[in-house]
């Protein structure tokens, strides 16, 4: 039962997964479109997005030489009825063509130097449980989900225009297929971490602990959580994109690179 309020229960059962290589690179191969997330599969991209919101990612980039140009506004018309966002071109060894970074640079897309070099990372065991005094549940009203999700703007630093509104974030939660725990300290909301659902795992995104509460294993409680959640579904799988921050802690909580991401940006608007 929970000491603050709501429960959440816990499986602890793992099975083997075939190679999930695909699944790192393109989590949004293995999802459905629904009223909150837009999935355009084609043969040279992968696109996601919030129907509503600031985000998009472009994935599995297969471009013929002298295409990047074209992609680039393809994805900008797809996403133009939504309003601005930013939009993240995620690149690897596997994109074609071989200068494909250099073409889609060309063609508009910017570095975010601090933001550019990630790892595509995969676990497919159980990683290890959270402290007993960290609570972990799921948002389950819309004010919840939006408390959640402005703790996870607030630690990351976001800027005003990088964040949706409070409107936003209250008519985003019954359309969402993703779930969203908040991790409580003495029953106060220390920490956010979220996860998309796919056939294949589950994409981690928004993992975040405030800064006075860091050290008491809530990262680790909200890995666990969602992990925990993979499996409920049938899909014992976790995939995340990390930082030279956060690589290193989900190392030690089993997770293992696959591939090596480039993240371009795209920022456009609708005005």
């Amino acid at each position: 039962m929970s000491r603050c309020s709501t429960t959440s229960s816990r499986s602890r059962t793992s099975t083997t997964t075939p190679d999930l290589t695909d699944f790192v690179e393109t989590p949004g191969r293995f999802m459905d479109p629904n009223a909150g997330t837009i999935v355009v599969k084609t043969p040279r991209f992968v696109l996601v997005a919030g129907a509503d919101g600031v985000w998009a990612a472009v994935e599995a980039i297969r471009l013929q030489d002298g295409e990047a140009p074209d992609a680039v506004a393809e994805v900008r018309e797809l996403l133009a009825p939504t309003g601005g966002r930013v939009v993240s071109w995620w690149v690897t060894d596997r994109a074609t063509p071989e200068d494909v970074e250099e073409q889609l640079l060309a063609a508009g897309l910017e570095v975010v130097a601090d933001d550019y070099r990630l790892d595509g990372l995969l676990a497919t065991a159980p990683p290890p449980d959270g402290p007993p005094e960290i609570e972990v549940r799921p948002a389950t009203t819309a004010e919840e989900w939006a408390a959640f999700r402005e703790l996870q703007d607030g630690v990351f630093d976001n800027p005003p225009e990088r964040r949706p509104t409070r409107e936003q974030l209250l008519a985003e939660f019954p359309k969402t297929s993703a779930v969203l725990f908040g991790a409580f300290l003495d029953c106060e909301l220390v920490g956010a971490g979220a996860a998309s659902p796919s056939s294949r795992g589950m994409l981690l995104w928004g993992g975040s602990v405030r800064a006075a509460a860091r050290g008491r294993g809530c990262y680790r409680a909200l890995v666990r959580a969602r992990w925990d959640e993979a499996v409920r579904r049938g899909t014992p799988a976790l995939t995340v994109s990390a930082n030279d921050r956060s690589g290193p802690v989900l190392r030690r909580l089993g997770f293992e690179k696959v591939l090596e991401f480039r993240r371009l940006e795209d920022v456009t608007s609708s005005s």
